[in-house]
């Protein structure tokens, strides 16, 4: 099993990887911000057909959850596109993947997002819902995984950066409270970890923050996946 940090776009380099590492039979897993909505339709539609029919040929099946920097129409109609190696998982679904049941869960704020225009390059519903109801009916039985977008508060960053706090000034300037959104998806996320460590879980992969740290609560791992990084988990 392979997990892949943010790609912004640049799924090409891992498909170089996948070549140049002779990768067959495999399952890989991208944890959002894959980009898909910043071109065209059916620039997109076809890019995901040539993708699928390259990954069918070595027997790999891909799995992408929505990033900030994804449109949600692609995962609302991914069963529709006719992909059978290329999954883009809804949030709040369990797949058992290599005997491991893994949660997935998508969505988070753009930082930049005032800078962006709505529909082409930034999607008001981009956010992370937390689900309580969802949650619990995923979560009937165990789960040895979580795979998400942003991270629980409890876990690495434990900050704002300079960049973030860039970003929180421009929009208080305008009247808006981006802080305020940002630590409160993130404690949100903090309740989805209380509830999923009670279920088993081992392990816990997501993205975002473009840094390569794993940080332990308990005996549950979390692993942030820099920018482009793909792990192995073996």
């Amino acid at each position: 099993m392979i997990f892949v940090g943010d790609l912004h776009g640049g799924y090409p380099s891992l498909l170089y990887h996948i070549v140049k590492r002779a990768v067959t039979n495999e399952h890989i897993i991208q944890v959002g911000d894959w980009g898909l909505g910043f071109a065209p339709l059916t620039d997109d539609i076809q890019a995901l057909q040539r993708i699928n029919a390259f990954l069918k040929e070595r027997d790999i099946k891909l799995y992408i959850i929505r990033g900030n920097h994804d449109n949600k129409w692609y995962w609302t109609n991914g069963r529709k596109l006719g992909l059978t190696h290329v999954l883009l998982v809804e949030d709040y679904e369990v797949l058992t993947i290599e005997g491991q049941r893994i949660l997935f869960i998508g969505g988070g704020i753009s930082i930049d997002r005032s800078s962006r225009t709505i529909r082409k390059d930034y999607w008001p519903d981009e956010v992370f819902v937390y689900r309580k109801k969802a949650l619990i009916h995923a979560c009937r039985e165990s789960v040895d995984i979580v795979v998400s977008h942003i991270a629980p508060a409890s876990c690495w960053p434990y900050v704002l950066t300079p960049v973030v706090e860039h970003y929180i000034n421009r929009e208080q300037i305008a009247g808006k409270d981006l802080k305020t959104a940002l630590l409160s998806e993130r404690e949100q996320m903090d309740a989805v970890l209380a509830y999923v460590a009670k279920k088993g879980l081992k392990e816990w992969y997501y993205g975002h923050y473009h840094q390569s740290v794993t940080t332990h609560i308990q005996n549950i791992s979390l692993r942030c996946l820099d920018e482009g990084e793909l792990y192995y988990r073996r």
